[in-house]
């Protein structure tokens, strides 16, 4: 068990995806990274999610690792415990950090080490040519939002993560990423919409303030270890 760490009243949020090297365990870092995270006294909050083994409909290479950190200090690169450990399994690490903006959130009835039910939904998301960050972020959280609420109605949780700033170069041009949590896998396969007008609403807004990503949406497994202090 990790010794109690100091709580600090202001957090910052990073996250990390990683793609894996071939032949590479990526789940391995439960046993390698995450002890040593843990012990940071810096880091107030870790969930890891990785990619589901079946990616459905989805044809590109999924994210195969995504870690959310709450950090006391995330200035830069050298804010990020024992990274080496995380290239050591993957041929890509991309590192954000964002403002995270919760949009509908779950009761979780689960404990810290065991995984959610169901499946993620994870999306790194461009803005399209013609707009800032700024305008994305605003028709984002202003104007999508509420239509996914009405519209997807399988979600149990749905969070917008608002690059702030991209450490890596990988993640350049990255402007946002979406978690969408379903209780089940059915709710996802058969609850992303509500019907085939709300599809046709959803998809006429994205093609408002999204342009391509470049990177393949994931379905992924979610495994909090640590939950940050109220």
């Amino acid at each position: 068990m990790a010794p109690p760490h100091v709580v600090s009243s202001v957090v910052e949020h990073l996250l990390i995806a990683l793609w894996g090297a071939p032949e590479a365990n990526v789940e391995s870092l439960l046993d390698t990274w995450i002890p040593v995270a843990l012990k940071d006294p810096a880091v107030q909050s870790c969930t890891i999610s990785f990619a589901d083994p079946d990616q459905g409909r989805f044809a590109g290479p999924p994210c195969d690792a995504l870690i959310a950190l709450g950090l006391a200090r995330a200035q830069d690169l050298d804010d990020l415990p024992s990274r080496h450990d995380l290239y050591a399994v993957a041929r890509e690490v991309n590192v954000f950090r964002v403002d995270p903006r919760p949009v509908i959130t779950w009761e979780r009835t689960w404990p810290d080490g065991e995984y959610a039910p169901g499946v993620k939904y994870v999306s790194f998301v461009r803005r399209a040519e013609e707009l800032s960050h700024g305008q994305f972020v605003r028709h984002w959280t202003e104007v999508h939002a509420p239509l996914a609420l009405t519209h997807h109605v399988g979600l149990a949780d749905y969070t917008q993560n608002v690059v702030r700033t991209t450490y890596t170069p990988g993640g350049a041009g990255i402007d946002g990423i979406a978690e969408l949590r379903f209780l089940s896998r059915a709710d996802f396969e058969d609850r992303f919409y509500d019907s085939d007008a709300g599809k046709a609403v959803i998809r006429a807004d994205v093609k408002r303030f999204i342009g391509p990503s470049g990177m393949s949406p994931t379905l992924m497994r979610e495994l909090p270890l640590r939950t940050a202090s109220a």
